[in-house]
């Protein structure tokens, strides 16, 4: 009877372990996004992940908002212009700022609030913040288990973030520089 206790005592820490993991890593993600601490946030995020997520939601919400049909994203004269685009929104130092807007202390509120938030699929992590705003508005961070660490693997953006980053691509394909 004894052994049946501890099993169970020790299946209780391990999943109440499994569960606090991520949302633990996320303030560590928030901390090093605030404090531009490049050294951990190296150890904490999968940069080219990340990048391709945020390239493949520019360039959808680009597609979904040009209306002329002439351009087309895949032709081969327009790739240089895309490739310096997407450069130039995805660069290192404002990727860190378009971090901050859902990796502030004050987006995700409580633990509590970020759990209720959460979903956990096998080794994803799955948390939509800022927990305070409306639905339409909030960002779906993208944790993975990596080598026994949570990794920033992707970063959904809301619509009005995807609209103007998609303006502002459209128009540094638009007027490449020379």
């Amino acid at each position: 009877m004894r052994w049946i206790v501890v099993i169970i005592l020790a299946l209780i820490v391990l999943l109440a372990g499994y569960t606090v993991w991520p949302i633990y890593d996320l303030y560590r993600i928030a901390a090093a996004v605030e404090t531009r601490n490049p050294a951990a946030l190296q150890e904490l995020v999968d940069f080219p992940s990340l990048r391709a997520s945020l390239t493949k939601q520019i360039v959808d919400a680009h597609r979904k908002r040009t209306t002329d049909k002439s351009v087309v994203l895949s032709d081969r004269s327009e790739r240089p212009a895309v490739g310096v685009g997407l450069a130039k929104i995805l660069h290192s130092e404002r990727l860190l700022d378009r971090l901050g807007a859902p990796f502030t202390a004050n987006s995700f509120g409580s633990a509590w609030q970020i759990w209720l938030n959460s979903d956990y699929s096998g080794r994803t992590f799955y948390v939509t913040v800022p927990v305070d705003r409306p639905f339409d508005q909030r960002f779906r961070v993208r944790l993975r288990l990596v080598h026994w660490d949570w990794k920033l693997l992707a970063l959904d953006l809301p619509e009005s973030t995807k609209t103007h980053l998609a303006q502002e691509f459209a128009r540094l394909i638009a007027d490449p520089p020379k």
